[in-house]
């Protein structure tokens, strides 16, 4: 629900279901640790998650609904989700974001230390690399 109320980039139930992910799939790789995940809660209601692929070193998602944006859980649960995977001594975190300036989510990771690699998807994204403080 999270995912599909989100201002930029909403995805369907829907269509995250006809690409197989589901609660029981999500369930399922977060129990067996190939995902790494965490949520942000505001009176018993879901406001916003990340989820990374501890395999790859992919942040998959990060999603916070419109209301709750501005208060840093993004970068929070960012950064909680970075951090988990830095500790499965993971050689290069990224993530996929739109190449599009006026996306949001092309400056927010920008300001955050993700450097685009060079690399595009199909969709026109661009890779992503976390760098490390030096």
């Amino acid at each position: 629900e999270v995912r599909a109320a989100t201002r930029q980039n909403a995805i369907s139930k829907a269509q995250l279901i006809e690409w197989g992910i589901t609660p029981e799939s999500t369930a399922q790789g977060l129990e067996s640790q190939a995902l790494l995940g965490m949520v942000c809660e505001a009176q018993g209601r879901v406001v916003g998650f990340c989820t990374g692929d501890t395999a790859t070193g992919e942040v998959l998602v990060l999603a916070v609904l419109p209301d709750y944006e501005g208060r840093r859980i993004g970068i929070t649960l960012l950064e909680g989700v970075v951090d988990g995977l830095r500790r499965r001594n993971l050689s290069s975190l990224w993530l996929a974001c739109s190449s599009n300036p006026q996306s949001r989510s092309h400056g927010f990771y920008r300001a955050h230390g993700w450097v685009p690699d060079g690399q595009k998807l199909d969709n026109g994204d661009e890779i992503l690399r976390l760098q490390d403080p030096a």
